[in-house]
């Protein structure tokens, strides 16, 4: 499986991921060479449908929820250690000793008849269940004039080797 699909609609967040720091490709030992080296401060955030989930999560017995990213059934590009962020509050704790890490996939989002490189960010443990959020170098939702309620959708690209590239890119 080269891709997993997600649908829902732009809408805002709750405006604390512009506090956490997302360091660039040159401060993360795992970073692939296409990773930007300085991300835009704070994410798109995407409200997955009631039916915007990929069918295979059914097939995967996972249940219709952002945090069912968490199990690892598709693979990320890389991951990010919690330490490696700054200003990250999601910690480690004696349930999830990895809280607060992140896996990062590729993805596409389709929007106004426009396929927009991006990155879907997500941390284990975060409390976010019905929303993705992406990240740039670009401020997505200003350079690409997207409103919040517009429907899109998100490819999450499966795992590549560091320097291969994925069809259309």
């Amino acid at each position: 499986m080269n891709s997993i699909v997600f649908k829902g609609v732009v809408t805002n967040g709750v405006g604390q991921h512009v506090e956490l720091y997302v360091p660039g490709r040159d401060e993360i030992s795992q970073a692939p060479s296409d990773w930007p080296t300085v991300l835009c401060k704070g994410s798109l955030n995407i409200q997955i449908a009631a039916d915007g989930y990929p069918p295979i999560f059914k097939e995967w017995g996972l249940q219709d929820s952002a945090k069912s990213l968490d199990a690892k059934r598709f693979p990320c590009a890389f991951e990010v250690a919690q330490r490696e962020f700054g200003n990250n509050k999601l910690v480690p704790n004696a349930e999830m000793l990895h809280r607060g890490s992140a896996q990062v996939w590729r993805a596409v989002l389709s929007a106004n008849d426009q396929n927009i490189k991006c990155w879907v960010l997500r941390r284990y443990g975060s409390g976010l269940a019905k929303q993705l959020e992406l990240l740039s170098d670009k401020h997505l939702r200003n350079e690409y004039g997207l409103q919040d309620g517009q429907a899109v959708v998100v490819t999450f690209l499966g795992s590549i080797a560091d320097g291969q590239t994925v069809a259309g890119s």
